[in-house]
């Protein structure tokens, strides 16, 4: 019976453990371009976006490779730094995507250790493609919500 109870224990801090290791920013767009036709132009404004590669600064690894038709990406925050920086590349586009925040360590378990949830203060680019962003909720937890609005024009 002790060996049971163990068993079924260990189940449970396992899955509470790897729930809680999913602690990713959702940033959503809105996205605007000219469009210039024979006698007329205007804007046009969608919510994807065509054409997405996103690697993070400082690291070889590539998150988003040349994702098509997204309107969200969903970003993992630095945990030892209260800035992470992403290098974008929109529809051929270039754009660096510095987001600031505060780190929070939020205690699991023992089994499990400590975790860090984030809080976002500002998202910006500094190329001029993200033109704009809007904090929808500054709390990066382990569940899925939109947590900031990129505006971006090309």
């Amino acid at each position: 019976m002790p060996l049971l109870l163990l068993l079924a224990a260990s189940c449970s801090v396992d899955e509470e453990c790897r729930q809680t290791e999913s602690v990713r920013c959702v940033f959503t767009f809105e996205c605007s371009t000219l469009v210039v036709e024979e006698d007329t132009s205007y804007i046009s404004t969608f919510t994807t976006i065509d054409s997405i590669t996103v690697k993070g600064e400082g690291i070889d690894s590539v998150l988003y490779d040349n994702q098509k038709m997204l309107s969200k990406i969903s970003l993992p925050l630095r945990s030892d730094t209260t800035e992470t920086r992403y290098q974008l590349t929109i529809n051929s586009y270039p754009e660096t995507l510095v987001i600031r925040h505060r780190n929070n360590d939020y205690f699991v378990s023992l089994a499990c250790g400590c975790f860090v949830f984030h809080e976002v203060d500002t998202a910006f680019g500094t190329n001029g493609i993200i033109y704009d962003s809007e904090v929808l909720n500054t709390a990066v937890q382990n569940t899925e919500q939109d947590n900031v609005k990129l505006y971006i024009t090309y």
